[in-house]
């Protein structure tokens, strides 16, 4: 099987098919020719995809339905029904839900067909792309590379035309790092704009629901069908469905856009190729009326709040029962379990304080810009068989544990709940992506999109395609 030349998005997957079971089939081809090599799912649902698109195919009502006929994926800690949920451990190697998340069912009842889970790191718990059940996930521009994590497998298959909507998580990188390593772009919306009525703590989550896709507009439609109050999420009630897909057709008028650039916050090192390609895109935004503001003094970095609040969530959400099944475990999420039992009452209260102190600053931010960018990543280049605590490499010299120094831009928005989306800002000289993220007022969504929009028109990227090496 040749590898494509181009990746399809999800409009043109639905413009371009006659036949819904057709292209359903050519993207479970796709997949199955590239899971030894970049090992993307867990989980591919072929009779079940096929099953659903003939039933599409039938349908006298498909031209209502806006993804019919469209595949996408489900990152595999996202509950789906009668479909195993493995949240990449072997704890829960056979654990197949009776529900599944609201988010799943819109996109089913909007005629998207799922494909398959993506892969993870167990329990989604790290920044790199392997767990102890599916092993190493890889980069589809670099297979030694790692595609970051924790929606490892669902940018990998963004990227490599696997499905051109994966549904995904967000608890502190989750999409954004992913996204900006693949090339493609990850959305971590404002909180509870995406419910996510399974989650334990209704009231204090900050985990979002997100989306990975190749295009401003697939991002768009996808968020259209997602977004929107479920009442089991007290954070999604009020909040109505996004317009996004509409609201595109008119641009956003760049005049008198304030940015505010970060190219610190929370860290010291940045490589810079990296920024040279972030601020570059950045210029194309000042060309275009925008007025941009250098920010570079010292940031508190919000990894340690965010750690004690994630962990105390690993500690209430998840168990390892003895210490037999701890060595088949990831050790580092094992620590991390194990470190929350041993946090006091107080800790944990100083944490959430920490947490609305940090929301009050970034929403002081906003009185003076409209709209705050940072990288999304420090450096390139992390082998996909790298561990956590390796040190990270930038401009040539050691900088840190790649799970504390590769992301440091990122958690800071879980904690405050702002919408924050990875763009693609172009490539090093090496051949590997670079992410820039924009980071909008709570709920500004829709005109976050209209400004990825802006850079999409202005350098473009969804013509680029990963290399054949992704295909055995």
């Amino acid at each position: 099987m040749s590898f494509p030349t181009a990746v399809d998005s999800a409009a043109q997957v639905r413009a371009g098919r006659a036949s819904a079971r057709q292209g359903v089939a050519e993207c479970l081809d796709r997949i199955e020719a590239t899971q030894a090599s970049l090992n993307a799912y867990v989980t591919v649902c072929r009779a079940q995809a096929l099953e659903t698109a003939s039933a599409i195919d039938a349908d006298p009502q498909r031209a209502s339905k806006p993804l019919a006929g469209v595949p996408f994926s489900v990152k595999d800690n996202i509950e789906t029904l009668g479909v195993r949920t493995t949240f990449g451990s072997r704890t829960l190697e056979s654990s197949v839900p009776d529900f599944e998340s609201v988010a799943v069912t819109r996109l089913r009842n909007a005629g998207g067909v799922m494909v398959g889970k993506t892969t993870l790191p167990e329990f989604a718990s790290s920044v790199l792309g392997s767990s102890p059940l599916t092993g190493i996930t890889r980069n589809p521009w670099n297979t030694a590379m790692t595609p970051g994590g924790s929606s490892s497998g669902a940018a990998a298959a963004v990227a490599a035309g696997l499905a051109p909507v994966a549904l995904t998580t967000d608890a502190g990188a989750s999409t954004r790092l992913p996204a900006a390593v693949c090339g493609v772009l990850g959305l971590k919306p404002s909180i509870g704009l995406i419910p996510y009525e399974h989650f334990p703590d209704g009231f204090g989550n900050f985990i979002h629901m997100g989306l990975i896709t190749r295009t401003v507009a697939d991002m768009a439609l996808a968020l259209d069908i997602v977004s929107g109050e479920d009442p089991r999420d007290p954070l999604s009630v009020g909040i109505a469905p996004t317009q996004a897909l509409a609201a595109l057709a008119h641009p956003l008028t760049l005049t008198g856009q304030r940015i505010t650039w970060r190219p610190f916050l929370g860290n010291t090192v940045l490589d810079d190729e990296v920024r040279a390609l972030c601020e570059a895109t950045l210029a194309r935004l000042v060309a275009q009326g925008a007025q941009l503001a250098v920010r570079e003094e010292a940031f508190e970095n919000a990894g340690g709040t965010w750690r004690v609040l994630q962990q105390n969530n690993w500690a209430g959400r998840f168990t390892v029962p003895d210490e037999a099944t701890a060595l088949t475990m990831d050790p580092a999420f094992v620590a991390g379990v194990r470190a929350a039992q041993g946090l006091t009452a107080a800790e944990l209260t100083k944490a959430l304080y920490r947490r609305s102190a940090y929301f009050r600053t970034v929403q002081q931010w906003f009185d003076a810009t409209d709209w705050v960018a940072t990288p999304v990543i420090t450096a390139t280049g992390v082998a996909a068989d790298a561990r956590g605590d390796a040190p990270l490499i930038v401009n040539k010299k050691p900088a840190g544990e790649v799970r504390a120094t590769w992301g440091p831009y990122l958690n800071l928005f879980n904690l405050t709940g702002h919408p924050a989306l990875s763009v693609p800002a172009g490539f090093t000289a090496n051949g590997l992506p670079v992410g820039l993220q924009l980071v909008g007022r709570l709920r500004s969504d829709t005109d976050l999109l209209r400004l990825a929009r802006v850079i999409e028109l202005s350098q473009p990227w969804g013509d680029r395609v990963p290399p054949p090496a992704g295909v055995n």
